[in-house]
């Protein structure tokens, strides 16, 4: 077989690097990876500081805030006699390699169109390979790597990890990536995208694997995500019909008995109560992002040294996250908190009452865990940000100077 040759000066080019580091982050090959710890990220991660310095470093706000909240997560663990590398160090090392490709976004180094066909192939490729999986599932076979597949113990034809390391995981990047997908060809077009262009012959193919791999993956997680994509849609005048099809939509996976959209109705209505003890019985997954939340919002003491500074020993207690007191920002406290927020609206979310923050909320708990998808999505956001911010206005710019060439 013959490979195709890549000369060096593109694979050490800004666009190669950041272009794989967004791609590596937003997949996970298990037959390589064999797990959300992977030796791959892992080892990527360790050289981003050589490639931050020889990339012409320069110092942005996700340098600045992304340092401020790794030295207080430090500091306050310090406090407590606390010290672990498999939350401090990987979460410095998730930072660093965050701040690397950062620092090429705001170089320039994508641009709209190169960006959008990123997040284009990305959700093509989740589609070709859930179909590939199904495939293979329906014939019997459960080891194929080139597919992704190796046996894993929770295959079947309604449940399959697509190009991650598991269904949910696959759900919260492709509803990233369709949100970017979409905001992207606004920008581009010019106006808000509606349903109609989506279906054109231009981005047919895309809708149609997006909706089959968040349908058929076998994830609650993706009615989740759809319920919340669908609110790009909705306006006075598409509210009409758009609300009866969401509706539709529901009853039709309730008679069907599509399990992953009933755990997420009975998540919705536990979480209705108010009660975080019925949102663990309706179901535990869901509910370990958002009852930390509900619990934040409701049970806030800032009276409390513990509020701020955050519980000793939840470095040694590896199942605080399902218990049904904790709060999401329990482990460094409010204060570092404070700060994580500040970094990821300043780097990564364009507007606070927005869906990204809809689904920040949703899909990732309001929070940066040390996992590769979180941080995937995280600079999908980045992208969509930084073309939100100057693309607008470079146009704006350009429509100014054609007006005062005319007049």
């Amino acid at each position: 077989m013959i490979f195709p040759h890549i000369p060096w000066r593109i694979i050490f080019s800004d666009k190669f690097i950041a272009t794989f580091t967004l791609v590596l982050f937003n997949i996970l090959f298990v037959p390589i990876e064999q797990g959300a710890f992977s030796v791959v990220k892992i080892g990527f991660m360790g050289i981003c500081p050589l490639i931050f310095f020889a990339k012409k470093p320069i110092v942005t706000k996700a340098f600045m805030l992304g340092a401020l909240y790794w030295i207080v997560c430090h500091t306050l663990s310090l406090v407590k006699g606390e010290i672990r590398f498999s939350t401090l160090g990987f979460l410095g090392m998730h930072l660093i390699m965050y701040i690397t490709y950062f620092s090429f976004i705001v170089k320039g180094t994508f641009t709209l169109d190169y960006f959008t066909k990123i997040l284009k192939y990305l959700i093509l490729a989740y589609g070709i390979v859930l179909i590939g999986q199904q495939l293979c599932v329906l014939v019997g076979l459960r080891n194929m790597p080139l597919l992704n597949l190796q046996n894993q113990s929770f295959l079947s034809i309604t449940k399959l990890p697509a190009l991650t390391l598991e269904p949910s995981h696959s759900a919260r990047i492709l509803t990233f990536a369709m949100l970017g997908y979409l905001r992207c060809l606004e920008m581009a077009k010019g106006h808000t995208i509606i349903i109609k262009d989506l279906f054109d012959k231009e981005h047919r193919v895309v809708t149609i694997l997006f909706l089959w791999c968040m349908l058929l993956m076998g994830s609650g997680t993706a009615f989740v995500g759809l319920a919340a994509l669908s609110l790009y849609f909705i306006t006075r005048k598409t509210a009409i019909y758009i609300i009866p099809m969401i509706i539709g939509l529901f009853f039709i996976g309730h008679t069907l008995e599509i399990r992953q959209m009933n755990r997420a109705v009975a998540l919705a209505q536990a979480a209705s109560t108010g009660s975080t003890e019925e949102m663990f019985e309706a179901e535990g997954s869901g509910a370990s992002r958002f009852a930390p939340v509900l619990n934040a919002i409701t049970k806030t003491d800032v009276t409390q040294l513990e509020t701020w500074i955050g519980k000793k020993s939840m470095e040694k207690d590896k199942y605080w996250w399902t218990r049904t007191d904790t709060k999401i920002y329990d482990q460094y406290g409010l204060l570092a908190y404070l700060i994580l927020l500040t970094f990821v609206f300043s780097c990564a979310i364009h507007r606070f009452f927005s869906l990204e923050s809809l689904l920040f909320l949703a899909l990732l708990g309001a929070n940066l865990i040390n996992i590769y998808y979180a941080w995937g999505c995280l600079m999908i956001m980045t992208g969509v940000r930084y073309f939100q911010n100057n693309y607008v206005e470079q146009s704006v710019l350009i429509t100014d100077q054609k007006k005062d060439y005319e007049d």
